[in-house]
C-alpha cells in the first residue's frame, strides 16, 4: 500500500485506589512461621565452610518491573499485589518489617548461539564482528548452567511512606528468594561473548525486578543503616537531639559488623561532615572512633574544622590524633583505596589549616599533626623520583608536583610549623636536576604571594638553594664534542646492565655492537627505552644469536644545550621574583 493516511492513538494507563489484595489468613499465618524459621536457622557456607549466623533478612523478589518514580504499594502489578499483600500481612504476624524495593539484576550463563549446530563449533573469527551480533534479542541462545548472578537494591519505599529513598545494597543469594525465576522473565538487556580461547560462550543478562525486603523488627535499624550511610547518620542525630543518647550507642554499636564498607561506598565528602557532629554526640571514645574509622583524610575541608576542635576538647587530642593517622591510612601501598585528588587537596590545604588556626590552639594543634601526615605523605611519594637520570615523563610529574608542595608549605608556614618547613628545605638539598625541577615548579605555584606578607620562610630557602643548585650547574664546563659518556641508569645490577653500564660511560664510544639472546636485548631495549636515553638500539638478524646495535646519538649534546637554556632562564626568573644574593 502506498497511499492512505496512518492514525496514531497514544494514551496512558492510570491506575485509581489501592491496587492491592486481602492477604488469605491461613497462608498469611503459615508464611508468618516460615519467616521465622528463616530469621532462626544457620546459614550453611558452601565448599565445606561450616555455618555462619542465621539470615538479616529475606528478600523476595516480585515479577514486574517498575520504575523509581512508580514504586508505590498501591499500585502494583497483576500478581505482584497479592504477592505483596500476603507477605506483608505475615511480616506484621512474624514481628518484621518490610520494604517494597527495586533491584538489579545480573545474571552470567554458560551458552551457546543456537545456530550452530555444536557449541563448539569452530566460528570463522574473520567474519565481520558486527554481523555476529546483530541480534536484537537473545532468545537464539541456549542457556546451560548459571556461572554467576548480583544483586542490587536501588531503591526502597517502606508501607507508610509515599517517595522511594535512593540506596545501595547488594544482596547475597542465600537471602533471595522468588516465584518466578528470574531466567524466565524478559532482560531489559543482555550481551553474548562468543568463544575466545580461555574464556567465553557465555550470555549476560540485566534485569529490573521489584522486591519485598523483610527483616525482624528489632534489626530494623542495622538492615536500613546497611543501605543508607546518610539514613543511619541522620536517624542517630535524632536520637541524641532527643536525648536519647543510650539508644542511639546501642544503634551505632550494631553497625560495627558493615559500617567500614557502608561508609567507603556512600558519598564520603557528604557523610563525613554528619559523622563528626554524630560521634561529639555519642558522648563515647570507642562508639565514635568506630563511626569515624571508614573516612579519609583528604575528606576534610574547612567546613569541619570547627567540628574537629570540638572533638578534641571532648575526647581529648590524643584520641584525635589517633583518628586523623587511621585516615590517613589509606594513603599508603596496600591500603584499602587511595584518592587521585589527594594532590590537589594538598594544594588546598592553607584554607583548612587558615580555618584551624581561627579555632583557637586545640585547632592549631589538629593542623600542626594534619600537615606532618600530608608532608610525610608527600616526601615518601615525592623523593624515589628526585634520584637518577632526567626523562620527560619524570620531569613532567615532578612538575606536577608544584601545587601540591607550594600548598603544604604555606599551610606549614600558616600554622607555624618549623618542623615541616625545615624537612622540606632538606628534601631540596639533594644535588640533582630532579630537585631543580620541583622546587621550580613549587615556587611558580607559589608566586603570588601577598606583597604585604612578602614570601614565606620555606620559600625563601628554596629558591635560595635552588639558586645555588643553578649556578653550579651553569658552572661545570660543556661537554666536548667528543664526550659520549652517559650515566646509566639504577636499578639493576645484572650481568647485561653491567655491560650496558660500561658502554654507556666510555667517553670514546658511540656505538657497540652485542650479540645477544632475545631475553638479554629485551632487557636492554626495556632499560633503554624507560630511562629515555639518547642511544639508538636495534637487532641485526644474522647468525645466532643476533646482534643488538648500540648507538648513542646526538641527542646527547641538544639534551645538554636545551637543559643549560632552562637553567638560564630559570635563574633570571629567580633572580627578578624572588630575593636571591648575588
Amino acid at each position: 500500500m502506498k497511499t492512505g493516511n496512518r492514525i496514531t492513538l497514544t494514551y496512558n494507563l492510570l491506575v485509581t485506589g489501592d491496587s492491592s489484595a486481602a492477604a488469605d489468613s491461613e497462608t498469611a499465618g503459615e508464611l508468618a512461621a516460615c519467616l521465622g524459621e528463616h530469621f532462626a536457622t544457620p546459614v550453611t557456607v558452601p565448599y565445606g565452610g561450616g555455618q555462619a549466623d542465621p539470615p538479616t533478612r529475606l528478600v523476595y523478589l516480585l515479577d514486574h518491573e517498575y520504575t523509581a518514580r512508580g514504586l508505590s504499594w498501591s499500585r502494583l502489578k497483576g500478581a505482584d499485589a497479592s504477592r505483596a499483600a500476603l507477605l506483608r500481612t505475615a511480616a506484621e504476624r512474624a514481628g518484621c518489617d518490610v520494604m517494597l524495593a527495586l533491584a538489579e539484576i545480573q545474571e552470567t550463563w554458560d551458552a551457546y548461539d543456537s545456530i550452530d549446530a555444536d557449541p563448539w563449533y569452530d566460528h570463522d573469527y574473520e567474519e565481520d564482528d558486527e554481523d555476529c551480533e546483530s541480534a536484537d534479542d537473545d532468545e537464539q541462545y541456549v542457556l546451560q548452567d548459571l556461572i554467576d548472578s548480583s544483586i542490587t537494591l536501588a531503591h526502597w519505599v517502606a508501607p507508610e511512606e509515599k517517595r522511594p529513598e535512593e540506596i545501595s545494597l547488594t544482596i547475597l543469594g542465600t537471602e533471595v528468594t522468588a516465584t518466578t525465576p528470574t531466567a524466565d522473565l524478559t532482560p531489559y538487556a543482555s550481551e553474548y561473548e562468543g568463544y575466545m580461547g580461555n574464556y567465553g560462550n557465555t550470555l549476560d543478562r540485566w534485569y529490573r525486578r521489584a522486591a519485598l525486603v523483610i527483616w525482624p523488627r528489632e534489626q530494623g535499624f542495622a538492615n536500613r543503616a546497611r543501605a543508607s550511610s546518610a539514613w543511619a547518620l541522620d536517624k542517630l542525630d535524632e536520637m541524641v537531639s532527643a536525648e536519647a543518647v543510650a539508644n542511639a550507642r546501642d544503634a551505632a554499636q550494631s553497625m560495627t559488623p558493615f559500617w567500614d564498607t557502608a561508609a567507603r561506598s556512600g558519598p564520603q565528602d557528604q557523610l563525613l561532615g554528619r559523622a563528626l557532629a554524630t560521634a561529639r554526640g555519642l558522648d563515647d571514645a570507642d562508639i565514635a572512633a568506630m563511626l569515624l574509622r571508614p573516612f579519609q583524610l583528604e575528606r576534610l575541608i574547612p567546613d569541619h574544622a570547627s567540628a574537629l576542635a570540638d572533638l578534641a576538647s571532648h575526647y581529648g587530642d590524643t584520641w584525635l590524633a589517633d583518628r586523623l593517622r587511621d585516615w590517613s591510612r589509606a594513603w599508603h601501598t596496600g591500603a584499602y583505596s587511595y584518592s587521585p585528588e589527594m594532590p590537589e587537596w594538598l594544594a588546598e590545604l592553607p584554607r583548612l589549616c587558615a580555618t584551624l588556626r581561627s579555632a583557637g590552639s586545640a585547632g592549631t594543634a589538629i593542623a600542626r599533626r594534619i600537615l606532618d601526615l600530608s608532608w610525610e605523605w608527600f616526601a615518601d611519594r615525592v623523593r624515589p623520583s628526585l634520584t637518577g637520570p632526567s626523562t620527560s615523563s619524570r620531569d613532567e610529574w615532578l612538575t606536577g608536583q608544584g601545587r601540591p608542595f607550594a600548598g603544604v608549605l604555606t599551610a606549614a608556614a600558616e600554622a607555624g610549623s618549623a618542623a615541616v618547613l625545615d624537612d622540606a628545605v632538606k628534601l631540596a638539598n639533594a644535588d640533582s636536576d630532579q630537585v631543580i625541577v620541583l622546587v621550580m615548579a613549587t615556587l611558580r605555584a607559589a608566586e603570588p604571594a601577598p606583597t604585604d606578607r612578602g614570601h614565606d620562610r620555606g620559600f625563601d630557602n628554596l629558591a635560595i638553594h635552588c639558586a645555588e643548585q643553578i649556578r653550579a650547574s651553569l658552572a661545570r664546563p660543556l661537554r666536548t664534542s667528543d664526550d659520549w659518556s652517559i650515566e646509566p641508569p639504577s636499578g639493576c645490577s645484572c650481568d647485561v646492565c653491567e655491560t650496558l653500564g660500561t658502554f654507556l660511560q666510555d667517553p670514546k664510544r658511540s656505538a657497540f655492537e652485542w650479540p645477544l639472546a632475545k631475553p638479554g636485548r629485551s632487557h636492554v631495549h626495556s632499560r633503554i627505552d624507560a630511562a629515555e636515553l639518547p642511544v639508538r638500539h636495534e637487532t641485526r638478524r644474522q647468525g645466532r644469536p643476533y646482534t643488538l646495535v648500540l648507538t648513542k646519538t646526538e641527542a646527547l649534546f641538544e639534551r645538554e644545550r636545551s637543559a643549560r637554556r632552562r637553567n638560564e632562564a630559570d635563574l633570571a626568573w629567580l633572580m627578578q621574583n624572588w630575593k636571591i644574593p648575588l
